[in-house]
Parts: C-alpha cells; structure tokens; sequence
C-alpha cells in the first residue's frame, strides 16, 4: 500500500496499491547515459547552458558548437531545446508539438530525396 499526504492540505492521506513516476530525468548531454548523446556531444553537437542539445528551432537539425546546423542530423525530445509545449495533445489540433514534428520530418524528407537525387546522378 502506498500512502501519500502533503503541506498542502493538512491530516489528508491518499492511498493507491501502485505509484506510477510519470517524471523525467533532468536532461543534461554531457552526462546522460545514453551513449548516442554523449557520443554527439563529443564529436561536436552543441549543448546549451542548461545542458540541452542545442538543434535548428526551424527543423530540428543538430546544431555544432559554431551554430552550424549538421546536413543529416536531426533530434526532438526532451533532451533538446527545441522542446515545445503540448507533449499530450490531442489530435488533429495543430498543436506546438505536432508542427514541429512536421517540420522536421519535411525537412528530413528534403534531405533523403536530395541524397537519392545525388545518388541516381552518380550512376
């Protein structure tokens, strides 16, 4: 059994067979445990002051330690700073979140159709 009370609202006490811990991490590149972000961190991929990989606020593309963005490199989440408000919104609202997916995901589709372009010259 799991018992919860708070300051709040004094001689009150919640009970529940479960906790859920719906909360995330602070995100900090340098010192995350995925490999992949550190690994981008260390070949160069900016991280803000608050320890945010820095990407593009127009598609989402890393950006290097110049500002530069990379060609084929894109990140969303939590541990960007291109995080937008509404990770829960509904559908078919148009939401924050819903248009920068969007604009990532044109702008990542851009980038694979102009490598397919380069590759079919090639040939």
């Amino acid at each position: 059994m799991f018992r919860a009370g708070g300051a709040s609202v004094p001689g009150s006490q919640v009970e529940a067979r479960a906790l859920v811990e719906a909360r995330l991490p602070e995100p900090t590149v340098a010192r995350s445990r995925d490999a992949l972000l550190r690994a981008l961190h260390r070949d160069g991929a900016a991280a803000t002051a608050a320890g945010l990989l820095a990407v593009s606020p127009d598609d989402g593309r890393i950006l290097d330690r110049a500002g530069h963005p990379h060609p084929r490199r894109f990140a969303l989440g939590p541990h960007t700073d291109g995080r937008s408000s509404g990770a829960f919104a509904r559908p078919r609202t148009n939401a924050p979140a819903f248009r920068q997916n969007d604009a990532t995901a044109r702008a990542l589709l851009l980038s694979l159709r102009d490598l397919s372009c380069r590759a079919s010259l090639a040939v």
